[in-house]
Parts: structure tokens; sequence; C-alpha cells
């Protein structure tokens, strides 16, 4: 009995869907043992999420959010950032309207640019590609995050701060003109038909408040969890034989503050690892930008691309900073 070619992409798509399933059960396990194994630690973090959120991240990002989320809807962050559309258009391949979510997001910090990329694509005033365009550039932590938590407030350097927040950036300038060179796409289109209705600042700014308030409920779940997960990974790390910076670098993927915090009091500081950390953003990050973007999180493999390929840009741009700090 032959099988035709229809059948056998049937059977591969299913092979596929089996086999996510199978790992998100095993990963269900794992974590269920994980906590139970180190419940005390992990109801601890989740202070330590709790007062994260209450004391630094809500204070810090929510007025952000909802000025970026206003400026989007109502058309004001095409405008206020005029000056900056040619030079963005050229070296991203974007269109105009492109410009201000993505200087937004360099300014505020994650995940700002991502909400305001979803928003514009929602409205249909971006496409696709622009969209995956904005999440790859934007996504970086505020300047008051690298220069006062971390340049100020754990490495007691601002200067390190500083740079810590010029490589961020730089990084995400080479990513974008790296993948406007691979297109081969010198600008995106100038309009796409937008569906942006004439509603007054009242309505903008109720609809900009709300949505900016569930997203910081997302933002800040995922803070949370990751912090109780950090918690309970920290009780079985101390049965590992394992040096500070490796324990550190382990936080870093998982969760950014946590990790650039453990590295600072390493015994032999890197600050090329804290710039490859700061690329990364850690997953709690990477899924917040996801539930950020809710529905229109298309084609998010490039954000993570990116990322991973920022790591490592900023690594070696680290490396040849440290040489002035």
């Amino acid at each position: 009995m032959t099988i035709s070619s229809g059948e056998k992409v049937l059977l591969a798509k299913i092979k596929k869907a089996l086999r996510r399933k199978l790992g998100a059960c095993y990963m269900c396990v794992l974590l269920l043992v994980l906590f139970f194994k180190n419940s005390d630690a992990a109801a601890s973090w989740v202070s330590q999420g709790l007062d994260i959120c209450a004391r630094k991240l809500i204070p810090s990002l929510f007025p952000f959010m909802v000025i970026s989320s206003l400026m989007v809807q109502s058309g004001a962050g095409e405008k206020i950032f005029s000056i900056f559309k040619r030079p963005i258009c050229r070296l991203f391949g974007v269109g105009k309207i492109c410009c201000a979510p993505i200087i937004l997001g360099w300014l505020c910090g994650f995940p700002v640019g991502a909400k305001c990329a979803a928003e514009l694509l929602s409205q249909g005033e971006v496409d696709l590609e622009e969209y995956k365009r904005i999440l790859c550039i934007s996504s970086t932590p505020s300047p008051a995050f690298l220069i006062g938590a971390v340049g100020r407030g754990m490495l007691k350097n601002t200067s390190a701060g500083i740079l810590l927040y010029v490589i961020s950036v730089a990084s995400c300038v080479i990513i974008g003109i790296f993948i406007n060179i691979l297109s081969g796409r010198t600008e995106g289109p100038s309009s796409l038909s937008p569906c942006r209705s004439n509603e007054g600042f009242a309505v903008c700014l109720t609809r900009a408040v709300t949505e900016s308030s569930c997203g910081m409920l997302y933002v800040c779940g995922f803070v949370i969890f990751f912090s109780s997960f950090l918690g309970a990974m920290e009780g079985v790390l101390s049965f590992v034989d394992l040096s500070p910076v490796c324990k550190a670098i382990i936080f870093c993927f998982f969760e950014i503050t946590s990790g650039l915090s453990k590295l600072s009091v390493c015994p032999v500081p890197s600050f090329s690892l804290m710039a490859m950390a700061v690329g990364w953003s850690g997953l709690s990050v990477h899924f917040q930008t996801s539930a950020m973007c809710g529905s229109e999180k298309k084609e998010f493999g490039s954000y993570i691309l990116s990322h991973t390929i920022k790591a490592a840009i900023c690594l070696i741009l680290g490396a040849i900073a440290s040489i002035f700090i």
C-alpha cells in the first residue's frame, strides 16, 4: 500500500504535534517536582518578585506603556519622531510609521516596542515583515534600568551602565542593518490603508490605560513566576559544584535582573558577560514580549534568533568596552 504525498505531510504534522505534547508533559512533570522539592525557596522568591514589581517594574514601566500606546493610537508618535524617519527607513528598510515604536522601544525598554508593533499591525499600518523587524530592533532594556539599577546600583559605576545601554542599542542597530541587507528591502510601504479611527484624546487615553493595565499584569505575572522558578532552581544548583559565574549565567538565561545581580557580585565580575546577558535579555522578557503581542505574535522565531545573535554581538562589544572602564 503506497502513501500519497498529502498523507505523508499529514503524518508528519501529527508526529510533530505528538512530540510537542510529549515535550510539554515532560516539562510540566519537571516543574512540578522542582517546585514541590523546593517549595519554601520558591515561595520566598515569589515575595522578591512581588517586591520587584511593586518597587521597580510598575513605577518605571507602566507610565511609559500608557504614553507609548497613546502615541501610537493617536498618531502623535509619528509626528514627534518625524526627524528620525529618513535614517531609520534607510537603515532598517521599514516604513515611516515604524519610527515611533523603534525609538519608544529604545527609550522605554521592553516590552514597549513590541506592544506598539502589535498595535500597528492590528490597525493595518505595518505589514508582517515590518512587524517582525520592529520586534527584533526595538527590544532592549531601558536606560533607567541599565544606567540606574545596573550601573549605579549593582556595579557602583554609572559609566558602566551607560556603556551597557549604548552596547544594547548598538546591537539592535547592527541586527536591523543586517536583516535589511539580507532581505534587500530598501524601505517599507509608506501606507497600508490604515484603519486608525478619528477618536478623541479621551477615548484614546481610556483605551491606552486599560490595555496597558492588562499588559502590565502579564509582565508582572512572568516576573513573579520566573522569580519563584529561580528560587527553586537555586536549591537544585546548591547541590551541584558550579562556579558562581556559571550559576549567574544560568540565572541570566532565565531572568535578566537576577542574573545581572549575581554576575555583579561574582569574585571576578566580567563586563562582557553582563553585556551578553543584556543582549539575550532572558526567557522571562521573551515571554513578556510574546504576551504583549497577543494574537499578533506571528513568526516569533525570528525574534528569538535575533536575541541570540545580539547576545554574541554584545559579548564582543562588551569585551572591547571593558578596556575603557
